[in-house]
């Protein structure tokens, strides 16, 4: 199974010369094993990508959203594959507190005035499937892929995903809202990342960044190296950076944690745009 790195930024997509290196899409992961159609975290900027990046004979996407913040679902109508009426687009979100499905909530978002064609109006077979954690497992298959979802404290309806393909699994928590006690862990949280060969998660804020930050809805990096200790992750992959957060800083964020992660059994890793992982094989920052 192969991970890329497609879009890493939260909140907003950015470009100066201060974040060249890591990139400045927002999110966007993608899953590829074989055999398997491509299954894709979030929908964020880094979708154009991703999507500029497939072969021509990919006549299938799947997409697992955690929420319908603007951040994770911006690149949406900029996805090629949007375009051709033989792909089929198959889209996994959390259920909404207004009643209102994925569907609903996103034709509200593409359409006039804030866009100039409506979801409807593409020719790809875009099919939407509401995620609800009141579900007895809240578990499925999707081809040979394993997922299964759990709530994340954030602001407004969020999941976290676990996508597990012959015995490897990789959780997927972009947006984490710290509670007011930093010892303590969401049991099922804590329970979707139990034991992951890699967890990606929230990285907004450092220490000083959070000041005054408390409840926006994120945590600060040393909250997601707590959890992935705690939950005998094997690699840490820090993601959803501020936009604000320059290409040095990362790199002394990176630095910084790799040592703690010696001392602790996990290894961290930064994302950037255009990184590949191969579970359980190291990340290629270069790929």
């Amino acid at each position: 199974m192969n991970i890329v790195f497609h879009g890493v930024r939260g909140s907003t997509p950015c470009h100066s010369p201060e974040v060249q290196r890591y990139g400045g899409n927002t999110s966007c992961v993608s899953l590829h094993a074989p055999g398997q159609a491509p299954l894709v975290f979030d929908l964020g900027t880094g979708l154009r990508y991703f999507g500029g990046a497939l072969h021509d004979d990919i006549s299938e996407i799947n997409v697992l959203v955690s929420h319908l913040h603007w951040d994770h679902i911006q690149g949406l109508p900029f996805l090629p594959q949007l375009q051709r009426s033989d792909c089929s687009v198959n889209i996994w979100a959390p259920e909404q507190d207004d009643a209102r499905t994925a569907h609903e909530s996103l034709d509200a978002a593409i359409t006039r005035p804030m866009f100039p064609v409506s979801l409807a109006q593409f020719g790809a077979n875009i099919s939407f499937f509401d995620v609800k954690t009141s579900d007895e497992s809240c578990q499925w298959r999707i081809g040979a892929f394993e997922v299964r979802a759990a709530d994340v404290p954030h602001i407004g309806p969020t999941l976290g995903y676990r996508v597990s393909f012959e015995g490897r699994s990789v959780v997927y928590i972009s947006d984490h809202q710290e509670p007011s006690d930093s010892s303590e862990f969401a049991p099922e949280v804590l329970e979707l990342c139990d034991r992951a060969e890699v967890l990606i998660h929230d990285a907004q804020f450092t220490d000083t960044d959070y000041v005054g930050r408390e409840h926006w809805g994120h945590c600060r990096i040393d909250y997601a190296f707590s959890l992935a200790v705690s939950a005998g992750v094997t690699t840490l992959v820090l993601f959803h950076h501020d936009p604000a957060r320059s290409d040095d800083e990362l790199d002394a964020i990176e630095a910084e944690y790799q040592v703690r992660g010696l001392e602790h059994g996990v290894e961290v890793v930064v994302a950037r745009e255009g990184m590949e992982m191969k579970i359980p094989c190291h990340a290629d920052v270069h790929a």
